[in-house]
């Protein structure tokens, strides 16, 4: 045996399961394009070695080798991002073989673990070669929209058109604003906005909001109580490229509003038409932002000086090169999808995969063990977590094995197996498991 080869077996031996997990995860990553399959024997063996959650791995242990609650609640978060790399290396084998299912499943796994994991943007081209521009989109600007690279911009451009949005910007913008803390909350619109026909302008010429710039429709009370401080607001934060546009009331009802404007001297036009304020659809007074060629709209309320600042800001930003609407616009209101439901365990406690339908093979399964014939269920659930293809990703395998363990009586296998796993979606299930399966009653 040579030196270097003794050497290289001494370095190897030397290291813990946990680099050697990360370092074949690396390596598997490297061989993606010109050696798939060897990837994805090398991810697979990566998430095979650090299956169990060895608490003492990731933080120092306490005295007499016992971890305390926080420490052992910082491990096991350490433990999921470290999962989530293995996790994320899976995917991107899974992907560079085509197997855009399987790779969604792994990747998003790897992104619930660990969000910072850089698994968003692999994820996001693999659910746009499946057709799912809206998921994609949801995935790339689940982190608020800041700091998006180019690369995120150009497959988010993908799924806006796979989804037939009039514009990415917008979604963008939307993002951004929802989190900004400033209360009261804005109230985000989708457009196109309209107003009734022949709206016009003071000045003579037609209101149309479907030109570049951002618009600033204002609408005060009938009263006009707070238009001294809203107006001296807008004028305050008015910039280039926005046009302010004041808005009666009602076409009877401009008195107050006109009086404000002309002794504070504000030579901003008014919208001339009927039923204008109305058509806003709004509980005045309020300023009204219509944005990227009418396609948004935020109605902001008072007090103008600490809500209109970083809206402002926000709609000032431009990430995405354009136009509005974007060719591949389908026409229809944009889809607002509320959030999923959170996954819940299945009758019995078992695990469900990643996604509907469920295989045959997780159906029979449950229905063995709720049948009484745990035995079945155990080697159906074998065969699922063997399939490699990460409808049931091994954390919620280990919860369905343990149930059958228990049933089976062989109760402190199943102990073990609650017991060092730390990286499922089901956590806090198999947490409460854990509890119901106990140690093995003493004779």
């Amino acid at each position: 045996m040579g030196l270097a080869l003794v050497l290289a077996l001494a370095v190897a031996g030397s290291r813990t399961p946990t680099e050697q997990a990360e370092q074949l995860a690396a390596r598997a990553v490297g061989e993606a394009a010109s050696q798939p399959a060897q990837c994805l024997a090398d991810a697979s063996r990566a998430l095979a070695l650090t299956a169990d959650f060895e608490p003492t791995a990731y933080v120092k242990a306490g005295r007499k080798g016992e971890v305390v609650e926080d420490a052992y609640l910082a491990a096991r978060t350490e433990f999921r991002r470290h999962r989530a790399g293995l996790y994320e290396a899976m995917g991107l084998c899974q992907a560079a073989s085509h197997r855009h299912d399987a790779a969604v499943r792994y990747l998003r796994r790897a992104f619930d673990l660990d969000p910072a994991s850089g698994a968003a943007l692999p994820l996001a081209r693999s659910l746009v070669a499946l057709g799912r521009g809206r998921d994609a989109i949801d995935v790339l600007l689940a982190g608020g929209a800041q700091g998006l690279s180019p690369e995120a911009l150009a497959v988010a451009s993908q799924a806006a058109d796979l989804s037939g949005l009039p514009s990415l910007q917008t979604e963008i913008d939307r993002v951004r604003i929802a989190a900004l803390p400033i209360e009261p909350k804005p109230e985000l619109r989708d457009g196109p906005v309209a107003l009734p026909d022949r709206t016009s302008l003071s000045s003579g010429r037609p209101l149309q909001l479907d030109l570049d710039g951002l618009w600033a429709l204002y609408v005060p009370q009938p009263a006009c109580r707070s238009c001294s401080a809203d107006l001296e607001s807008l004028k305050q934060l008015e910039r280039p490229g926005m046009q302010v546009v004041l808005v009666p009331p009602a076409a009877d009802m401009d008195q107050a509003l006109r009086g404000v404007a002309t002794l504070y001297r504000y030579t901003w036009p008014y919208a001339a038409g009927a039923g204008v304020a109305q058509s806003l659809k709004v509980n005045a007074p309020v300023v009204v932002l219509i944005a990227r060629h009418g396609f948004l709209a935020v109605v902001v309320r008072p007090p103008l000086s600490v809500t209109l600042p970083s809206i402002l800001e926000a709609l000032n930003r431009s990430d995405v090169q354009e136009t509005v609407p974007r060719p591949q616009w389908n026409h229809r209101a944009v889809e607002r999808r509320s959030p999923p439901p959170k996954a819940t365990l299945a009758a019995g406690g078992f695990a469900p995969g990643e996604d509907e339908p469920a295989p045959p093979e997780f159906d029979a399964a449950l229905a063995a063990f709720q049948g009484g014939k745990p035995a079945e269920a155990l080697g159906l659930v074998d065969a699922l977590d063997a399939r490699g293809d990460g409808w049931l990703l091994p954390p919620e395998a280990r919860l369905d094995r343990a149930l059958c363990l228990a049933a089976l009586g062989r109760r402190e296998e199943a102990r073990r197996l609650l017991l060092r796993t730390g990286d499922s979606r089901f956590q806090d299930d198999v947490d409460r498991a854990l509890e119901r399966v106990g140690s093995a009653p003493q004779k």
